[in-house]
């Protein structure tokens, strides 16, 4: 008999953790699981992903789009006291809707076997759901996330609910239980599992691009992907190292490849350096594999990740890497520095420095891209999903 397994998740919007989670539902062995699947938001035609859920798998959502546009509509006049207050109110609405609608779910579904929470945003309640056993995915550092160790120590509390608690790479994996000791014996490492068949044939796709873009991929350029946000992703380190590449006479350009709320910080800066000839916002794009496999090199300057999913695609793509050695992830992908160079966080001459030595030698690179080959098959979605599988059956 095959066990029956909710999977659970804040969105289907366009991000890292929504890709992982369908790689996930496409490759996982339906002749092994009943496989469901639970999301907080619907969020109409922000649901990017939700095509590509596997039409065997049965969804449902917990929160409506009207109330989520009711609640995002109070959250940005939060300085406002009327508005925090009547935001809060709307938390509280969603959390007791969204409880509900899990409990009416369950009934309907009958006994389940397994939970995931993908994200943790189960958390709050999970303690109250008449499931056998419950596992929860950890994504981002939990200091760098919470912030407040009063947060810190209330979300330890609510992991101590689950039977398992999965960890994306070992650094975070030894975070987790040195952060909260109680959790030792239930922490585990699984790597989070890519479909290197799909990221190679979108290498070759060039049918999206615009004649200018065609015409991009044609000169000598690193390329950085990431959200457009100085608060974690930290472009302007990258900005600013730019600066010393302009200055060392080479003429490669730097193609960042993203949206997102510091956009003009990020163009003012640019600005203010004189490297509009230098950096290109390309914005958002559907297909930057394509992009990367004509790169030089990737580039990533975040201050902190979880296990960050443009590296690993980076590595898929055979491109060596330079990135902050920011908590948590870097490192370990890279293997030490096996395939790439990791500068301190914030160090701009550092960055700077290794911009300039990689990208003005091929010889330099191809050291480093020959360990790539071999490092990326650690995360090959064949091999991963096996782990899933076994995790699910043996608990």
């Amino acid at each position: 008999m095959k066990n029956k397994v909710i999977f659970r998740s804040g969105s289907l919007r366009m991000g890292g953790l929504e890709r992982v989670l369908i790689e996930v539902l496409q490759t996982i062995d339906r002749e092994k699981f009943d496989i469901y699947l639970v999301i907080d938001d619907d969020c109409g035609e922000e649901n990017i992903f939700e095509k590509d859920i596997p039409k065997d798998i049965k969804y449902f959502f917990l929160k409506s789009e009207e109330m989520i546009r009711e609640t995002e509509k109070y959250k940005a006049r939060k300085k406002n006291i009327v508005y925090k207050l009547m935001y809060n109110l709307m938390m509280e609405k969603e959390n007791r809707i969204m409880y509900k609608n899990m409990q009416q779910i369950l009934k309907e579904l009958g006994e389940i076997d397994v939970i995931v929470d993908f994200d943790a945003g189960a958390s709050k309640y999970i303690e109250k759901l008449d499931i056998k056993k419950k596992i929860v995915w950890i994504h981002n550092s939990i200091p760098n996330l919470k912030k407040k160790g009063s947060k810190i120590k209330r979300f330890g509390k609510r992991l101590e609910k689950y039977d398992r608690v999965i960890a994306i790479c070992d650094e975070m994996k030894e975070e987790i239980e040195n952060i909260y000791p109680n959790l030792n014996g239930k922490v585990s490492r699984i790597y989070n599992p890519f479909n290197f068949e799909r990221i190679e044939k979108l290498m070759n796709d060039e049918s999206e691009l615009t004649t200018e873009q065609i015409k991009m991929l044609n000169e000598d350029y690193c390329i950085a992907i990431a959200r457009l946000d100085n608060v974690q992703k930290d472009f302007l380190t990258l900005v600013r190292a730019y600066k010393n590449v302009k200055d060392s006479g080479i003429q490669d350009k730097l193609y960042i490849i993203g949206d997102g709320p510091s956009k003009e910080e990020i163009i003012n800066e640019i600005k203010k350096l004189n490297l509009e000839e230098n950096i290109k916002l390309v914005g958002l794009s559907k297909n930057p594999y394509v992009w990367l496999k004509k790169s030089k090199l990737f580039v990533h300057s975040s201050k902190y990740e979880g296990l960050p999913t443009v590296l690993i695609e980076a590595l898929i793509c055979n491109k060596m890497i330079i990135s902050s050695n920011c908590p948590t992830g870097p490192k370990e992908i890279l293997k030490g520095e096996s395939c790439g160079k990791l500068f301190k966080v914030g160090d701009t001459e550092e960055l700077g420095n290794y911009l300039v030595e990689f990208l003005s030698s091929e010889e330099n690179r191809e050291k480093y891209e020959k360990n790539v080959v071999i490092r990326k098959e650690e995360f090959n979605k064949n091999k991963v999903i096996k782990e899933y599988e076994k995790l699910i059956e043996e608990i």
